[in-house]
């Protein structure tokens, strides 16, 4: 069987298009062209994943002295988890969103000074780090850095060690249930999607 376009079915039948199908094609076309410049207004949202990839997410216990005297549960979080070098170097880099997560956990290996910082990175930051065993050693705000020279950006760092480092948008460390005197701990149970939305 033969495959017509209906303009060339449609001059065989006529002769001619007709007038009225050529204002159908013309409008056709311009709902097309509309369409597609619509959807490329910005090159970012464009190249630009809506969430971490190749990150698994697991479920975060956050603690606090005031939950614990009162006999509360822990807090479930859902993270996605930096564990391997690869992961830790990659990070919230060229994403514009959580992606579903309450924010992006950091696993070392063995405790550690090392600094963080947000060249290439959309999303304003807080920045917390916590003891081997668990625990809040302090929190840093941290600004988004697209300068083209890697000097410009700053390093975000803690005066101790840490073993873990949780990433959550600016501002949502209180509502995460992070501050001082809380500590974390990561679940082996894998999460779905955010519990704090």
């Amino acid at each position: 069987m033969l495959w017509l376009p209906v303009a060339s079915f449609a001059s065989r039948r006529s002769g001619v298009m007709s007038r009225r199908s050529t204002q159908i094609a013309a409008v056709a076309a311009a709902v097309l062209v509309a369409a597609c410049g619509a959807a490329s207004t910005d090159d970012r949202s464009v190249n630009t994943p809506p969430g971490p990839v190749g990150f698994p997410r697991q479920v975060l216990l956050v603690s606090s002295q005031d939950a614990e005297a009162s006999g509360s549960l822990p807090l479930k979080r859902c993270v996605w988890v930096a564990s391997t070098a690869e992961q830790r170097r990659q990070g919230l880099t060229n994403v514009d969103s959580m992606g579903g997560a309450d924010g992006m956990v950091f696993v070392q290996d063995q405790p550690t000074s090392g600094a963080f910082w947000m060249k290439d990175t959309f999303l304003p930051l807080t920045i917390a780090f916590f003891g081997g065993d668990g625990s809040f050693i302090n929190a840093v705000d941290m600004s988004p850095c697209t300068s083209e020279s890697d000097s410009d950006c700053p390093r975000y760092s803690t005066p101790s060690k840490y073993l873990l480092a949780l990433e959550v948008h600016q501002g949502e460390l209180q509502r995460f249930g992070v501050g001082e005197g809380s500590a974390v701990a990561l679940n082996d149970r894998s999460c779905l999607a955010s519990t704090m939305d």
